[in-house]
């Protein structure tokens, strides 16, 4: 009976795993350069945001090495069904709202070897501090984002406070996960014959 509970606890923590949608924590994040004194993974770690608010201090946010473009790859760590991305542009707080991304080409990837293309965004230039995030749909499925900056509001350099996704686990659940369903439904089956 205790086998029992305990394999019904993991069946219902992995089906829940594989349903509940909502914000998608990246894994890892490259960029093609970054300024020796930002952190590229300041865009994925939540450093600076306060609820729906990001502060604006440079400390928490990444931007290019004097290249007004550039390209970034988020790996969310899994395949997702994707919906949407939180953008929080770089704003005000140091330098100016210039460096805020304003065309956003965004690619995706099932292996992170062959993209394809979801679409062209333009940013909104963000007025100050604290920065706003931006929310633009995505529709797609996923494991690797790429963020090609293509251009900004007029500074030599470019970059972003925040990014997030929401979305799902992709309804096709990586092998790992099938075969640890099966054999959890396979000894609830057996422990009943019992």
């Amino acid at each position: 009976m205790k086998l029992k509970k305990i394999l019904l606890g993991a069946v219902l923590v992995l089906a829940s795993s594989i349903s509940n949608a909502g914000l998608i924590t990246a894994s890892d994040v490259t960029a093609s350069s970054t300024f020796f004194s930002y952190n590229v993974d300041n865009l994925i770690n939540g450093s600076g945001l306060s609820g729906a608010e990001h502060s604006g201090n440079f400390v928490n946010k990444w931007m290019t090495d004097g290249t007004v473009t550039g390209v970034l790859t988020f790996d969310l760590g899994a395949i997702f069904d994707i919906s949407s991305s939180s953008i929080w542009n770089y704003g005000g707080g140091c330098c100016g709202t210039g460096r805020s991304v304003k065309d956003l080409g965004i690619e995706g990837s099932l292996d992170g070897v062959t993209y394809f293309t979801i679409g062209d965004f333009v940013l909104n230039e963000s007025a100050g501090t604290p920065i706003f995030s931006e929310t633009i749909a995505l529709n797609t499925t996923a494991q690797y984002l790429k963020f090609n900056l293509n251009s900004n509001y007029g500074d030599t350099f470019t970059g972003l406070s925040e990014v997030q996704f929401d979305g799902v686990i992709s309804s096709v659940p990586e092998p790992t996960s099938i075969a640890l369903f099966s054999l959890c439904l396979a000894l609830i089956g057996f422990s009943r014959k019992k």
